[in-house]
């Protein structure tokens, strides 16, 4: 099959709190053939901009939920911090429900929803607040996975794997240099469960590597 035949008049919402990898996303699917609305959501509000999409869109046949990409633990007292967190937590698992229940009546048997967790964080370690919402959105879109099944309605995640270093590789590979990975290579995960290619697919989370940035290549000049 084609590249624009893969999701071919699928019809996508992209929203979440990572407007880094919704743009990204949005640029492969549109490449795909999708029907799509990309919204970053900057509110623990999600109803709007799911219905909004789906009277634009005329119903939707998958919503990808992403990010945050970062949680920032700041602060000089510990429990600051974990006030913090805890708001962060708040305000990102809020923002994935409301949406979702609001997507849930435009979509029909055959959709898809797509949650990501820790995707494109910049850093090699999650921080623990990171961790702590990976864990409630993997939970969370198993038990949506088991209830939503019976209505033909598919619910997966996509996390981020191990990062993968194209000088490392090229060293294992003869001295070869590999090319850098593209968008289309990284985010085809979201594609293939976008997709019908994974119409049996419920309730699996997949882990992708992804390329070190430019920056984490570089030494440390630090002292």
């Amino acid at each position: 099959m084609s590249l624009a035949g893969r999701l071919a008049r699928r019809r996508i919402l992209v929203t979440g709190e990572d407007p880094e990898l919704s743009e990204r996303l949005g640029a492969v699917f549109e490449r795909c053939g999708a029907v799509l609305d990309v919204e970053p959501a900057d509110s623990a509000d999600g109803t709007r901009i799911a219905r909004s999409a789906a009277r634009h869109l005329g119903g939707l046949d998958v919503l990808v939920n992403t990010g945050p990409a970062v949680i920032p633990e700041v602060g000089e007292r510990p429990a600051a911090v974990r006030r913090g967190v805890e708001r962060a937590l708040e305000r990102s698992m809020a923002l994935l429900v409301t949406t979702t229940e609001a997507a849930l009546p435009s979509m029909n048997a055959g959709a898809s929803i797509i949650n990501t967790a820790g995707f494109s964080t910049h850093s090699l370690v999650l921080s623990r607040g990171q961790e702590a919402l990976a864990t409630a959105v993997l939970e969370t879109t198993r038990g949506w996975a088991q209830a939503l099944g019976p209505r033909g309605v598919r619910v997966n995640a996509v996390v981020g794997g191990p990062r993968w270093d194209p000088i490392l590789e090229a060293r294992l590979d003869h001295g070869q240099r590999p090319a850098p990975l593209t968008d289309e290579e990284e985010l085809d995960a979201f594609v293939y469960l976008a997709s019908a290619e994974s119409s049996h697919v419920s309730g699996s989370v997949l882990a992708v590597a992804r390329a070190l940035t430019s920056d984490e290549l570089e030494p440390s000049t630090d002292r």
